[in-house]
């Protein structure tokens, strides 16, 4: 099988997950199967086989899904973000799994490359414990707020979460609310409902394919 050929925009985000310069993020990206997928595809567990893989475009994420069809949305992948069996962390079985909530394109690596990238290369190795620490942490957050806050809570700490990963304050690309709804443990009517009405105040404003977050202060307020 050959190895993949990234594309200048793939090394880009080769390099920046793992913090390297162009020619480390060539070797790196060059040990990797390069693949497509398409929106709604399961990206993880596979059958037979077990694998890290780097997402390079598109988004991710991954869900529990309960026997009475409850959904739980673990983490959202984007860009940079590493998923899959995580070098011998799960055996792809259970009720979990990682799908593609658009069409996007990954680097997947056997666990033995895994190992050898990790032991030649300390940023490999860096880059995935610091992923990892984040998506705990994130997680841990996530678990005291479905705890402890109400709905409207949830939903206005998720939107801050979002727009404090951009510069400008933006949501990019607009917030799907069905995909939102989700990740707090809501209904879509519900988020629905709570958009509308901080647009309405003021707070969110619809603006260059995204959602703003004109007035923080404001929806920190409402995060109770």
């Amino acid at each position: 099988m050959q190895s993949a050929k990234p594309a200048s925009t793939e090394l880009a985000t080769i390099a920046a997950a793992f913090g390297y310069g162009e020619a480390l993020a060539r070797t790196i990206g060059g040990l990797g199967r390069g693949g497509e997928h398409g929106r709604g595809q399961v990206l993880y567990p596979l059958p037979d086989r077990e694998e890290t893989s780097l997402l390079l475009a598109g988004r991710a994420q991954e869900a529990a899904y309960g026997r009475e069809g409850g959904v739980r949305v673990l983490h959202q992948f984007g860009p940079g973000e590493f998923y899959g069996s995580l070098i011998g962390q799960g055996d792809g079985r259970g009720e979990t799994q990682v799908e593609a909530l658009s069409d996007g394109r990954a680097l997947h690596y056997g666990e033995e490359t895994v190992i050898r990238l990790m032991e030649s290369y300390t940023g490999v190795a860096v880059a995935m414990t610091r992923q990892l620490a984040r998506r705990l942490a994130a997680m841990r957050q996530r678990m005291v707020e479905a705890t402890l806050l109400s709905a409207t809570g949830r939903i206005c700490a998720e939107l801050l979460r979002l727009s404090r990963q951009s510069d400008d304050g933006v949501i990019r690309p607009l917030p799907v609310l069905a995909e939102l709804a989700q990740r707090v443990q809501s209904t879509r009517e519900t988020v629905s409902r709570t958009v509308s009405q901080l647009e309405r105040r003021g707070i969110l404003k619809r603006q260059d394919g995204g959602l703003a977050v004109i007035a923080a202060h404001r929806l920190e307020e409402l995060v109770f």
